[in-house]
């Protein structure tokens, strides 16, 4: 796997995650400690177990920090989920992530089976 700065997956990761970023700060003030401060640690999370991922050294190694990542995708999706459900502000801009990060774990997904297989 090449330097996670060069992979695509990557890039996408970094970006939702300032948009996640931007969101939150909308936020409710008393949800700094609870809501606020879970999404946005996923979001970081997802980037940040790709880039650890393409610095394993072991195939099966970088899937499963891969799958960890996606996971933690997983984790904004839920966490946005309840800010619509609560009808935060920005509840259209967290539908929208919802699906990209949704897509973004397709993308984690087929470079985890790229990596699996020995292409990645």
């Amino acid at each position: 796997m090449q330097d996670h700065r060069k992979l695509r997956v990557w890039h996408q990761a970094q970006e939702l995650c300032v948009q996640v970023y931007l969101l939150s700060a909308a936020f409710p003030p008393e949800e700094r400690y609870g809501l606020t401060a879970q999404v946005r640690k996923a979001a970081v999370s997802v980037g940040s177990n790709i880039a650890e991922a393409s610095r394993r050294t072991s195939r099966r190694d970088k899937a499963r920090i891969l799958n960890i990542g996606q996971a933690e995708g997983a984790e904004v999706m839920s966490e946005l989920d309840v800010a619509c459900r609560l009808k935060y502000k920005g509840v259209t801009a967290a539908r929208e992530l919802i699906e990209q990060y949704d897509r973004l774990g397709a993308s984690i997904e087929a470079l985890r089976q790229r990596i699996l297989e020995g292409a990645g």
